[in-house]
């Protein structure tokens, strides 16, 4: 059932996970569900952990136009052909055989989830026909008021009918809040309940103080539920999303993303206090645990915790050019952090066999710091504190704002001034940049493996995106665009 399983949920979930993220985009986003519901919700159960209802009608503007974006990207296209070639079927054999919505539900834990499939199609019998025709794996069904369930197993079966029979998730207050204005004719829908989220969250931690301190902050935080929703639009795939937490967020005006240089393959602009990174150092150097390691560090570099605390509440880009990746940072005072960056690694380099000095980058007088076979070179610039791999990466005088690639995303998805983060990917330059053997590659490993999954962008143009803000909820909007 696995290679039907992928015909089901079909191209949606092959450009979110290439998507990977989260308006003025020209989407359905005007549209937004009138409270009515999400077809297929009044069977699902309230317990699901997870939720995607997904537009399978292949006669309508969605499908069609999704199906243009697929043509456009090789690697998914060759994927869904193969596939579906493996089971001895065909896309036209899909259409036919799915109904006009086809959900995804997903009950039980992160680590042993029970998953089922469930679709309206005109003639159940084409679609059970369908499913038998993969031999490689063994697919159960059911029918619940014209909707054909489908699963691995008879239990998987029992586990989502006994469910539904506790709830069903159309009654569900959180659910109902949670899509009730998520655009109405968009191609996938998807809640994910807050439990299955923190947990996956929680699981991924390390047992480090570290990163214990950070479980603690989490579970001071809970997300209550997240939505997704992705539109397919003549240009690429819009995505708007929300994540309902106990907290509220809030807002800035960032620019340092205008400042980055143009050509830049990727880019994330933030601001460290709106998304609560002083908090967090704060009470992990605050930590009983590490308060004599803190003290010794303090007295070493004869600086104070709130200086580091201070920093991390900073506006920060990380960014990656042709030949190096960088850094800059809004620093309150630029030229005194440089400073305490130069005590540290004075400390550090004598340890570590490193060593460091004077020199000129762009211009600019900088440090010069090398540990083994990296280098970095850090200084001020324009008020900014700098950290990059190579001189070269240093922002100039052409900006991203005014990069041919940037400014074409930009026109599609128009950025609020304040918010709480950027985010930009320039997919053909990030492929260049795999294969160039550059520090930047080099720096990350291998580039064996980048490379590989590189050539699967192909037919992707560029990916931007943003997140604002709004009471307890953080809201997020992205372009996925594709060439041509």
């Amino acid at each position: 059932m696995r290679r039907i399983s992928l015909s089901l949920a079909l191209v949606v979930t092959c450009l979110l996970v290439l998507a990977a993220c989260g308006g003025k985009s020209k989407s359905s986003s005007a549209s937004s569900n009138s409270g009515s519901g999400i077809a297929g919700a009044e069977i699902a159960p309230a317990s699901a952990t997870s939720f995607a209802s997904i537009n399978t009608d292949s006669s309508s503007a969605q499908w069609k136009q999704v199906m243009a974006l697929m043509a456009k990207v090789p690697a998914l296209q060759s994927s869904v052909n193969d596939s579906l070639s493996s089971s001895g079927i065909t896309l036209a054999d899909v259409e036919s055989a799915l109904g006009p919505t086809t959900d995804v539900v997903e009950l039980g834990t992160s680590a042993t989830p029970t998953e089922v499939f469930f679709t309206n199609p005109k003639d159940p019998a084409t679609l059970k026909s369908l499913l038998a025709k993969d031999k490689s794996q063994k697919s159960v069904t059911d029918e619940i008021n014209g909707w054909v369930m489908v699963a691995k197993s008879q239990a998987a079966l029992a586990e989502f009918k006994t469910a539904v029979a506790s709830g069903k998730l159309s009654d569900d207050s959180a659910f109902k809040t949670a899509t009730k204005g998520l655009p109405a004719d968009a191609l996938v829908k998807a809640y994910l309940k807050g439990s299955a989220i923190n947990s996956s969250a929680l699981s991924s931690l390390s047992s480090s103080s570290a990163s214990k301190t950070l479980e603690k902050a989490m579970s001071k935080s809970p997300v209550d539920w997240m939505t997704l929703a992705a539109s397919a639009v003549p240009k690429g795939l819009s995505i708007d999303g929300v994540v309902k937490s106990k907290t509220n967020a809030s807002n800035s005006s960032l620019s340092l993303v205008d400042a980055l240089p143009s050509g830049a393959s990727f880019a994330v602009d933030f601001n460290g206090a709106s998304l609560g990174l002083d908090k967090g150092v704060k009470n992990l150097l605050s930590s009983s645990k590490n308060a004599s390691q803190v003290a010794q560090v303090e007295a070493a570099l004869g600086i104070k915790s709130s200086d580091l605390v201070s920093l991390a509440g900073s506006e920060m880009s990380v960014y990656a050019t042709g030949s190096g990746i960088g850094i800059l940072i809004k620093a309150a005072d630029a030229t005194a952090t440089k400073a305490m960056l130069d005590k540290a690694v004075t400390l550090l380099s004598s340890q570590l066999n490193g060593s460091s000095k004077a020199t000129t980058v762009g211009g600019v007088q900088a440090t010069e710091l090398t540990f083994g076979t990296t280098t970095l070179y850090y200084g001020v610039k324009d008020g900014n504190l700098f950290i990059v791999t190579d001189a070269s990466a240093l922002p100039g005088n052409a900006k991203l704002s005014s990069d041919p690639g940037y400014k074409a995303a930009a026109a599609e998805l128009s950025i609020p001034s304040s918010n709480l983060g950027v985010a930009y990917i320039d997919f053909a330059k990030l492929a260049a940049l795999s294969k160039s053997g550059s520090s930047v590659i080099k720096s990350l490993g291998s580039s064996s493996g980048v490379n590989a999954n590189m050539s699967n962008l192909e037919g992707l143009s560029s990916l931007l995106g943003y997140a604002t803000a709004n009471g307890d909820k953080i809201e997020f909007k992205g372009l996925l665009s594709t060439t041509g």
